[in-house]
């Protein structure tokens, strides 16, 4: 398993990550553990934060940043 960092502003983006996750790998990976409390707090509402997630294959960690950085609507 390899920990991967990923920087995120929205919740809507972490979802996206996790239904991506899901595809990629069924139920073998795991992320950071109460992120969804942490962005309901005022105070993680403007900032990016970083959220780590493991994962089987680093090629994920590259898919996803593409796939971030690209027109939200092409998502």
């Amino acid at each position: 398993m390899h920990k991967i960092y990923i920087t995120l502003q929205t919740i809507d983006e972490w979802y996206d990550i996790i239904r991506e996750l899901k595809r990629w790998f069924g139920n073998d990976w795991k992320g950071q553990r109460g992120i969804r409390k942490k962005f309901n707090h005022p105070g993680w509402f403007f900032e990016p934060r970083e959220v780590w997630f493991l994962v089987p294959d680093l090629a994920f960690k590259t898919f996803i940043e593409l796939k971030m950085s690209n027109n939200p609507k092409s998502r």
